[in-house]
């Protein structure tokens, strides 16, 4: 089932003390017509719970919305259990499931956690072998994978059971590396504006395109999703606060379709920066997704805003 392109999305924090809060957000994202959720992955966090987990309860308590990590750490879950989980949930939710992976963050919390602390280097090394590694185990046309990386070892594993259709795997970069990576191997590109702001996209973009080129894909197949944060207001002069929008519905609406049109997203994915998300997820499924959902004529990817 994947994301189609044009789908609007609502973040949901894993927090032990907000579990009440998920379960109606999800609600409130399956009922208001929101086409998917994405969750946090940080095991280390001592007040998150484990992401997979929590996606698992939410989706046996909906009918149609896709679940999402945002995005899964391949450092602390290894690759070949990490797209067999996926699979698995995709299989029970039918097809309710898209994988976001990134190459982890916080090495300290990450070692302290049992896993090992890579450099920027070595961490993108080992997240290109994990990619590999999931691929191959979701191709329904092997029998018996082998990988011999430096840092993942899979020795004729059998993929399976598989979903009718693969989950997609969408990547969350921003080095040149990592974005090659996503051009090459990644079934989407899932940034987030405080890290990758509005002005820094079109060469970003520029990146993922080239090296999908180069591996001979279109880069048209690599869909494009921005993780926006921010607060939608009742009325008032909308300003930016960092990378963060905050405004009335009107001002997300102009500003969500100019991303569309001048960066080349398909896609969004709000985060809530206001203590009352459930307040602001019923505001911005009401007054802003129904007006980005579907996307305008696209113009070319790369101009600038």
């Amino acid at each position: 089932m994947g994301i189609p392109t044009g789908s609007v999305g609502l973040n949901i924090d894993p927090s032990s003390t907000g579990l009440e809060t998920a379960r109606r957000l999800a609600q409130l994202a399956d009922e208001s017509g929101l086409d998917f959720v994405g969750v946090q992955d940080h095991l280390y966090h001592p007040e998150f719970l484990d992401a997979w987990t929590l996606i698992t309860s939410l989706a046996a308590t909906t009918q149609r919305v896709t679940f999402m990590t945002n995005v899964a750490n391949t450092v602390l879950r290894p690759p070949a259990p990490l797209i067999k989980a996926a699979s698995t949930l995709s299989t029970l939710s039918g097809g309710r499931v898209v994988l976001g992976v990134g190459a982890g963050a916080a090495p300290p919390a990450t070692a302290a956690y049992g896993g090992p602390q890579y450099s920027p280097a070595q961490a993108t090394d080992a997240f290109e072998e994990a990619m590999r590694v999931m691929k191959a185990m979701s191709d329904p046309a092997q029998r018996a994978v082998r990988f011999d990386g430096k840092y993942h070892r899979v020795s004729g594993a059998h993929p399976g059971p598989l979903p009718a259709r693969p989950v997609p795997i969408m990547v969350g970069s921003y080095g040149p590396r990592m974005l090659r990576i996503t051009g090459r191997l990644g079934d989407g590109w899932l940034p987030t504006n405080s890290y990758a702001p509005p002005e820094r996209v079109p060469e970003l973009q520029r990146v993922i395109d080239e090296a999908a080129t180069a591996a001979g894909r279109d880069p048209r197949s690599v869909q494009r999703i921005y993780n926006v944060m921010g607060t939608v207001t009742d009325d008032g002069n909308p300003v930016f606060e960092g990378q963060n929008l905050v405004g009335p519905p009107g001002f997300w609406v102009d500003t969500l379709h100019r991303y569309r049109e001048e960066l080349g997203f398909d896609s969004f994915l709000f985060w809530p920066v206001n203590a009352d998300s459930e307040a602001q997820a019923a505001l911005f499924a009401e007054k802003v997704a129904p007006h980005v959902r579907l996307p305008r004529q696209p113009s070319a990817r790369g101009a600038q805003l």
